[in-house]
């Protein structure tokens, strides 16, 4: 597992509404495509987030599950976010987001977990440095959403 965590001087309520934004997700969240689309009840539990070139899937295409990106493991609304994100090696990593209100600001705690064989590799040796900077840019990005969003 590998953590990062940064600082904001947001509000805790400002970063949650980002969060709660299905329609942001591909501009807070690191390593997705940007043609995604969050299902209509984002962010809740078993909600998904799946790519979307333009077009509706239609007939046996229309559940198809190789287009999912995330999908929301846990979701609470006041300071937490907990889902399973495709990685880009084709695995799975469970990523944590965490926020909590501090003096000045709100600490934004993003962890990210390998939870299959393929997403590991991505966790290893030299790689675990690149897996600690995507989840500081996953807070960073909420960060800047959520002061650009209070202004």
């Amino acid at each position: 597992m590998v953590m990062a965590w940064r600082f904001g001087a947001v509000g805790v309520d400002a970063v949650m509404d980002v969060i709660q934004d299905g329609s942001r997700f591909a501009d807070w969240m690191v390593a997705v495509p940007p043609e995604v689309r969050a299902g209509p009840n984002w962010p809740r539990k078993g909600s998904v987030v799946q790519r979307y070139d333009g077009r509706e899937p239609r007939m046996r295409h229309a559940e198809n599950r190789h287009l999912t990106v995330a999908l929301v493991e846990r979701w609470r609304p006041e300071d937490d976010l907990v889902l399973r994100l495709r990685s880009g090696l084709g695995g799975w990593v469970r990523i944590w987001i965490r926020v909590q209100s501090r003096p000045g600001g709100a600490l934004i705690e993003v962890h990210a977990e390998p939870i299959t064989a393929t997403a590991r590799l991505r966790f290893t040796g030299s790689a675990r440095g690149a897996a600690e900077e995507r989840c500081a840019q996953v807070a960073e990005r909420l960060i800047e959403l959520a002061t650009t969003h209070e202004d």
